[in-house]
């Protein structure tokens, strides 16, 4: 049996991973904004929150026997107690069930653990999923992939009652089915590790907790959002935004001003995304957040940006930062009744932007397309290109096109993607599209080319590579329709990426 020393809270990062697991196909490139997990069965260290850490025990778990496969075997585990380890096996149909007493409205952070640190996607790990079960053995909540990314279960919920509760864990493929999942036969290494963690902002003795704090629900009453550093200094937690909807007309007010340090050279982009989505198959919450919208605070006339995190937007724009930066966030919750637990998380983070773009002026023509993106490395022996850009407004529509270099060593068996954000981030770009071109800016037909609207992300997923690209390379048109008239931002997202054949 593998040992971790310790489970703990994950940083908002600007990871781009290969998109793998319970999503279903894993070509191509995953998108960006997502999050440096916390570490895997095999790790000995993971980044960590100093009120939120669990430490392991290693004598916990994992027995041959497998006694709690049912709710009536259930192992009991402690908020705030020792992790414990575990083995699933068969990987692919086991469940192990653990019991624990709760409060009512007790915020808790449900861990776990299996994939390496060092790619929290890969096949050979399990996948897991975790479910949260009432005392009669109804599900209330469930997790299996967090937002931020990695296939490691993050369930952060609020319980609804006092009394006894039971988590169930399972591969995708025991709780989703095989056609929803990674194959199950891949994977070679079965133990895990699982943890629950208190959510408590009075208790905390970091920034990392805020708690919603009535009244808040004008400008003049916002909370503010604070920032807790890493060790090494070289980025902030997530911070933990635990709120609730006291009526069916609350709106809930926060401020935040974005650290100038550590300095960012092709700026900053400020993240807001709810956890998960309400119900038995999300947080457990009984109420939708149906819009998150951020205002400078300098001019409280038009929004800056604005999603509906009920379709599945979430924030991601970049942001001015200094203390003269100051932001409000108004997060509204959707119309109707106040339910039994009308909770929601919020995670904010500050993101550094890592490509940025640069050649505004003469990038609208095929022929003189913005180059030397940043480029990064991504498994499976591909590579990835960055990019934050912007369509300014005017009297003819702004056109951005990039020369994406195709690696010497592909052919033809390779395949291409992209993925990009916009109105689906908070920004005012609306249909925002994108299409991949010959190097010679020739088109190459149907499946190279997509569209985003609020409820459909932009992705073009896995296409095959021409045989021979001119100039040895290909082109990436970004453009949008008519833009919305109560946004400001006109910013937009992207990752594209060249990935060899399995």
């Amino acid at each position: 049996m593998r040992s971790i020393h310790f489970l703990g809270f994950f940083v908002l990062g600007t990871v781009a991973a290969t998109a793998v697991g319970c999503g279903g196909d894993d070509e191509g490139v995953g998108g960006q904004g997502g999050a440096g997990g916390a570490g895997g069965a095999t790790s000995s260290s993971t980044s960590s929150s100093t009120s939120s850490s669990v430490t392991t025990s290693t004598s916990s778990g994992g027995d041959e026997a497998d006694p709690n496969d049912s709710i009536e075997t259930a192992e009991a585990i402690e908020i705030d107690g020792d992790a414990v380890q575990a083995t699933l096996e068969p990987v692919d149909a086991d469940q192990d069930f653990y019991s624990f007493t709760g409060t009512k409205g007790q915020a808790l952070y449900i861990l776990t653990d299996a994939k390496p640190e060092k790619d929290e996607t890969d096949p050979t790990y399990p996948d897991l999923v975790v479910s949260l079960l009432d005392a009669q053995g109804t599900q209330i909540a469930r997790n299996d992939d967090p937002p931020q990314g990695g296939n490691d279960s993050r369930l952060v919920t609020v319980l609804p009652a006092d009394g006894d509760y039971y988590l169930l864990v399972e591969e995708c493929t025991s709780a989703l089915g095989q056609d929803s999942c990674a194959p199950a036969e891949d994977i070679a290494n079965f133990d895990y590790a699982l943890g629950i963690t208190l959510l408590d902002p009075a208790a905390a003795d970091d920034d990392s907790l805020i708690g919603d704090m009535e009244p808040n629900d004008e400008a003049g009453q916002a909370l503010p959002l604070h920032y807790e550093a890493l060790a090494d200094e070289t980025g902030y937690y997530t911070t933990f935004v635990i709120g609730g909807f006291a009526s069916a007309t609350d709106v809930d007010v926060y401020s935040f001003t974005l650290p100038e340090t550590p300095a960012a050279e092709s700026g900053l982009k400020a993240t807001l995304v709810t956890s998960a989505p309400p119900g038995p198959e999300g947080s457990g919450s009984t109420v939708d957040v149906s819009e998150i919208t951020v205002f400078d605070a300098a001019d409280l006339t038009t929004p800056y940006a604005k999603v509906d995190p009920s379709k599945g937007g979430s924030i991601e724009v970049p942001v001015k930062v200094g203390e003269a930066a100051e932001y409000l966030v108004f997060v509204n919750r959707a119309q109707g009744d106040v339910g039994a637990n009308d909770f929601y998380i919020l995670l904010h983070n500050r993101v550094e932007i890592d490509g940025l773009e640069a050649q505004d002026l003469t990038n609208n023509l095929a022929t003189t397309p913005e180059g030397d993106l940043y480029s990064f490395d991504i498994s499976g022996g591909g590579i990835a290109y960055a990019v934050d850009g912007q369509l300014a407004d005017g009297l003819t529509p702004d056109t951005d096109y990039y020369a994406l270099p195709v690696p010497e060593n592909a052919d033809e068996t390779w395949k291409v993607s992209a993925f990009c954000g916009a109105q689906r981030h908070g920004s005012g770009l609306r249909e925002l599209t994108v299409t991949l071109l010959n190097g010679d800016g020739t088109e190459l037909g149907e499946g190279y080319t997509a569209t985003e609207n609020e409820t459909t992300d932009l992705a073009i997923t896995g296409v095959d590579l021409p045989a021979s690209p001119a100039e040895n390379r290909l082109l990436v048109k970004v453009s949008a329709g008519t833009p919305a008239e109560d946004v400001t931002s006109r910013s937009y997202d992207c990752t594209f990426g060249y990935l060899p054949a399995d």
